[in-house]
């Protein structure tokens, strides 16, 4: 059974998970966005 700590510190730790994925996948995108903008402006 979990209790309430245990519930609590699993949640915790999947949010944090996810927002460094997030985080992975947006250092990811940030230059690919930048050359697509210098691009397109020439």
């Amino acid at each position: 059974m979990l209790t309430g700590w245990t519930l609590f510190f699993v949640i915790m730790g999947v949010a944090f998970l996810t927002s460094q994925v997030f985080r992975v996948i947006d250092a990811i995108e940030r230059p690919v966005r930048r050359y697509r903008r210098r691009a397109m402006a020439r």
